[in-house]
């Protein structure tokens, strides 16, 4: 969804420099039209420069690539959280169980624990464009 957003965006961009090029290579303007399209075409590319974000070529791809690694970087880490837990987890309800640490475990009163589990409502994919329309 953000690629389809940006995508989006990158077209309508490139779209307008194609539309005011085509305007003022035909023959059939006025001089001052040429002037104010090649303004436009100016601020337009200028635009582009400093801003290399507006340039799609570029910036989309390096985008698309840091947006994607590092949700699949906070997803990884997130995972072996989860994973660190729930063997933390078994390990504690293991020893609980066993002597002698059922022994302990009863004087203390310690109970076993849950280990956690993503419910299915969880595991859907994040709607990327929610995130970046608030």
């Amino acid at each position: 969804e953000v690629v389809k957003q940006y995508t989006n965006y990158e077209q309508a961009t490139l779209s307008k420099i194609v539309e005011l090029r085509s305007k003022a290579v035909s023959g059939n303007i006025s001089d001052s039209e040429k002037a104010s399209i090649d303004a436009q075409l100016s601020g337009s590319i200028k635009g582009l420069m400093v801003n290399v974000e507006n340039y799609p070529d570029l910036k989309a791809n390096t985008n698309f690539i840091n947006l994607q690694s590092t949700w699949t970087e906070s997803e990884e880490q997130i995972a072996a959280a989860r994973r660190t837990y729930n063997s933390a987890v078994t390990d504690y309800n293991n020893a609980i169980m066993m002597f002698p640490g059922n022994m302990f475990a009863g004087i203390l009163n310690f109970q076993p624990m849950v280990v956690l589990a993503t419910a299915e409502e969880e595991r859907k994919n994040v709607s990327a464009k929610d995130l970046f329309n608030s």
